[in-house]
Order: structure tokens, then sequence, then C-alpha cells
């Protein structure tokens, strides 16, 4: 045998008996789920905040957000989620760590709960004294803009100073208008002294013009006050799923609590979009709370 036959052969066996390297396998990760029971009927991709420990007994909590799966889900259905790993650990106490979880499915207390946290809370004060204001710390809170309605950072930015602007306008004005005929008057009982005076009717029309032009102007603030409560009511409804009372016809509860009692409708929005019994109550803050809270979700 030549020796390159026994070169050839030498290298066919030790080709036999090499081991191949090791193929690595692409290493596999099982992600952890979690059964998350529907707080309502909710459609899909609806997202909501689902918090994981029980954090009134001192536990440390989880809190994050869930999707809606595809074909939506009905109040009680149990459905699967990923447990994301970069969940945010919050620890009762611990200011801007933790975020402010909000209710989902109902509202987290009745209309006529106004008086929950004392009668000297600031958000009280604001709902029955101002109501435009209350209803823009709400609207602030959501990123709403001046009309109650969701949009671009444009128009949701400064919508609290936008409000206090326009009231403080009014109400500057509504006095200049008292002033105004209350001067007229008693320029008209001066007058009545003088034999020459004869413009009464001047004075009458005057007086009736300007009671006119309050009046129009009282009636513009309060259908503003209405719309823009009612619109951000019913934001407030749309975002937390929170159904409309059986007992009221449909599409007209978010009006009809804007007219009968506004105060009580914007006191419960307040309420339900913040923690009170972790936060303070700012009476003139742009949200009407201090500036270190957490953004809700």
């Amino acid at each position: 045998m030549s020796s390159n036959d026994r070169n050839a052969y030498s290298q066919l066996d030790q080709s036999l008996i090499d081991v191949p390297p090791d193929t690595a396998l692409p290493s596999t990760k099982a992600t952890p789920m979690m059964e998350v029971v529907a707080p309502a009927n909710l459609p899909e991709g609806y997202t909501f905040p689902v918090e994981i420990g029980d954090a009134e007994k001192g536990a440390t909590s989880t809190t994050f957000t869930v999707t809606v799966p595809i074909g939506g889900i009905e109040e009680g259905q149990t459905f699967s989620v990923p447990l994301p790993g970069n969940s945010s650990t919050t620890t009762p106490g611990t200011d801007g760590v933790s975020r402010v979880s909000i209710p989902v499915g109902h509202w987290k207390d009745g209309l006529c709960n106004c008086c929950a946290y004392g009668c000297f809370h600031p958000l009280l004060w604001n709902s029955f004294f101002c109501i435009p204001i209350a209803t823009a710390q709400v609207a602030s809170r959501l990123n709403l803009n001046w009309y109650g309605r969701p949009g671009h950072v444009t128009e949701t930015t400064g919508t609290f100073q936008k409000i206090l602007f326009m009231v403080i306008s009014y109400w500057i004005l509504d006095r200049i208008l008292i002033l105004i005929m209350v001067g007229s008057i008693f320029a008209d009982i001066s007058d009545t002294n003088d034999v020459d005076y004869d413009n009464y009717e001047g004075d009458a029309f005057l007086f009736s013009f300007l009671a006119i032009v309050r009046k129009m102007l009282g009636y513009l603030y309060f259908i503003y006050t209405i719309v823009f409560l009612k619109n951000t009511r019913a934001y407030v409804r749309q975002k937390y799923a929170i159904p409309e009372r059986e007992d009221c016809p449909k599409g007209c509860e978010d009006v009809c609590c804007a007219i009968a009692c506004g105060c009580c409708a914007v006191s419960q929005m307040a309420r339900h979009t913040t923690d009170y019994e972790t936060y303070r109550g700012v009476c003139c803050s742009e949200t009407g709370l201090p500036p270190h809270v957490p953004a809700i979700v």
C-alpha cells in the first residue's frame, strides 16, 4: 500500500471517530402567565390596570397594564396574559414610586359621597363653589382639552389655566355690569330732583340692556359648564368601562348628572381619579393635587 493510500485511509478513519462539535440548541424560556378576571364588559384592545398583592394589608404590590384579547371579554370572564418582567413594584407610602390605580367597571364611591373626606376638604369647596375649576382639575389629570375631549398635546396642555382665565374673566365682567347697573339706578334717583332732567327712558333702556347682556353671559357660562362637565364625565366612564345606571335613559346619565347635580358629579369624578386617602387635596393646583403625585393609570 502506497503512502498516499495510507494517508487517505487515515483521514477517513479520523473523520469517522471525531465527534462533531456540539450545535447549541436555541434556548427556550417559558413565559410566566397569570389569570385575570374581567372587572366589566370590555372591548378588544382595551387596557386597564391590574394589581398583584394587597397594599391595604401592608404587602408589596405590583401594578401593570393588561390588554383585552381579541374578541373582547365579559364581566367575570377569566383570561390569561403574560406576566411582564418589568412590572412596577410599589410600596405603600413611597411617593413618586407608586402609580395611582383607578377602579375599573364601577365608580369608587357614590354620587352623594361629597363629604367623604370631611367638610373642609378642598375638593368639596371647589365642587360646590366653582364647578368649572374642579372639572378642569379632573380634565388635567386625564389630559383632556378645555372642552372635555382628548386631543393632541398642544390642545390638552394648559387646560386648567384656560378655564381659570375664563372663570376669572366672567366674574370680573359680571361684577362690572352689576356696578354699571347699580350706578344707573343711583344716577336716576339723584336726578329726580332736577326739574330739567328728562332722560329717564334712556336710563331705563341702559339698565334693561345691561340686564339682558348679563343674563346672556350667565346662560353661556352655565351651558359651557354643563357641556364641559358632561364630556369629562362621559370620558371617565368610557376610559374606566363604567356602565350607565339602568334607571336612567341610555345616553342621558352624564348630561342629567351635570344639570341636576353638577357639584356631586364633579366631586365623584375627582375622587375616582385619585387617592385622597394617600395624597392631600390642593385647592388651586392644576390637578387638585400636590406636584409630586404620580400619574394615574
